[in-house]
């Protein structure tokens, strides 16, 4: 897949976060991803634990500017239910890609690879994988919104499902940077 093609499924994100579809948004969104369900704007209730609980309501309480928080950095302690399962992505317009700054400790172990300092086209998954994340982060820039998904994760890694929960973050009204939050689940259980 490419660039191009995150782009368009990033349209069809967008198109699908707009209404109430009757199709299960894989089948919407013509993608092979098993189990997948996206939202935009999850409530706390959307979300099933604590780590993702804590870092929405930290991102609401973030002063903003044209509804996107106006910082880049944030503080270790404002999130620590989560550490470990945070992703700082910094977009990078020049190359059309999404670098992790920060891909973490938790995530790194789970899934067997650090993503630190990598950009989304070389994640060591997929192709339909890799365009299905870039066109995520692309949505919840244009959109300027949390967007939470969660999709099956591939036969290697030892989880059954990924929560993802998108949140941008940015300077003078303009998307930056996205605080990811990313939790591996097995049977229920946070790995």
């Amino acid at each position: 897949m490419s660039r191009a093609e995150a782009k368009d499924l990033s349209k069809r994100i967008e198109s699908y976060l707009s209404i109430d579809p009757d199709q299960a948004p894989s089948r919407y969104l013509n993608l092979a991803v098993s189990d997948l369900y996206i939202a935009r704007d999850p409530n706390m209730s959307d979300l099933p634990t604590e780590h993702l609980r804590s870092v929405l309501r930290f991102w609401l309480q973030l002063p903003k500017v044209d509804g996107v928080p106006n910082v880049v950095k944030i503080e270790p302690e404002a999130v620590r239910p989560a550490l470990g399962y945070l992703i700082l992505i910094d977009i990078d317009e020049e190359n059309e890609d999404f670098r992790y700054a920060l891909y973490g400790s938790r995530i790194a172990a789970v899934s067997g690879f650090d993503m630190t300092g990598k950009g989304v086209w070389d994640l060591g998954t997929n192709s339909v994988i890799q365009n299905f994340f870039a066109a995520c982060y692309i949505a919840a820039s244009r959109l300027r919104c949390p967007i939470y998904t969660i999709h099956e994760a591939p036969p290697a890694i030892t989880v059954s499902h990924w929560h993802r929960l998108i949140l941008p973050l940015g300077q003078g009204g303009l998307v930056k940077r996205f605080l990811v939050c990313n939790l591996p689940i097995f049977k229920g259980e946070v790995r």
